[in-house]
């Protein structure tokens, strides 16, 4: 049962609910005693999603954090910020006694719980990166303009980038690719991986693999397809890895016959934040393994 919470936990917060993005707004500001204005250097901010609090620490603004999900779990200063529930189910009350200048959301805000915080004179922000590894930049860009780190913003953008057409040209003179299935959901719940037009099947083909998945689109697949292709290797999380290769029908691939199958931190490669870089080296790190 544990289990099946793990896996239905992450499809949750790599399927798609409620896509869309608030307008974005300037930081607050005050007139200071010239009658200029100047941004605010106590900036309230709470977070309703994982990717968003690891952007925020990466700008380095932790310190203007004082709300997050339980899902938040990254950096490990994170764990020192009041948590207001759920991504799914955050307390109304527990936020609004925030005082929060801005609350920065993604994919799975309910739109009920948005609206009952705009109404209450609240400012919510939805940010979610197109379905593509770049999308990830626009992301970073937008919270740093709200917490008015453009400058942190862009040298981040810029190392990820820098890292990202190392790794992309690297593999483009791979000769031998293996074949790799990303193996997100399976058993009971059905077969989930990462179809050709998700950002995380364009992160197995840039990290050096040929995703036996591309041809589908979404993240839905089926176990007969897998025993089809027989991917040479399988990526899994690392907390089911050996739960997949111990289960019924996917302890006869050969990938799981031949060792093939490596556990990763899912993290790395589900939220579209500043770790999706790291997720990729990863990747092809254990590609050029072949």
């Amino acid at each position: 049962m544990k289990t099946l919470k793990i896996i239905a936990a992450f499809l949750l917060f790599l399927l798609p609910l409620n896509i869309f993005a608030g307008g974005q707004q300037e930081v607050p500001e005050s007139v200071d005693a010239a009658g200029g204005t100047e941004a605010v250097e106590e900036l309230r901010v709470v977070s309703l999603a994982p990717n968003i609090t690891e952007v925020i620490f990466a700008l380095g603004k932790g310190d203007a954090l004082v709300g997050r999900t339980d899902w938040c779990n990254y950096p490990p200063e994170a764990s020192d910020v009041a948590t207001v529930g759920s991504i799914q189910q955050p307390s109304i009350e527990a936020i609004i006694e925030l005082e929060p200048d801005i609350i920065i959301a993604s994919t799975h805000a309910p739109k009920d719980i948005a609206d009952q915080l705009t109404a209450s004179g609240l400012d919510v922000r939805y940010y979610y990166g197109p379905e593509e590894f770049e999308g990830v930049y626009e992301v970073i860009r937008l919270v740093g303009a709200d917490l008015g780190a453009e400058a942190e913003a862009e040298a981040l953008v810029a190392d990820m980038s820098s890292r990202y057409e190392a790794i992309r040209k690297l593999s483009e003179n791979y000769t031998d690719k293996p074949s790799v299935y990303y193996a997100i959901g399976f058993g009971e719940g059905g077969d989930w991986t990462a179809g050709g037009d998700t950002f995380i099947g364009q992160m197995l083909e840039v990290a050096g693999g040929e995703n036996i998945a591309a041809d589908i689109s979404g993240w839905s697949y089926s176990l007969e397809k897998l025993v089809e292709k027989q991917p040479d290797i399988i990526i899994v999380g690392q907390a089911l890895k050996d739960l997949f290769i111990g289960s019924p029908f996917y302890s006869e691939l050969e990938a799981v016959k031949n060792g093939r199958v490596y556990g990763i931190n899912e993290d790395t490669i589900s939220r579209q934040g500043p770790r999706l870089i790291e997720g990729i080296e990863q990747l092809n790190a254990i590609f050029q393994e072949k």
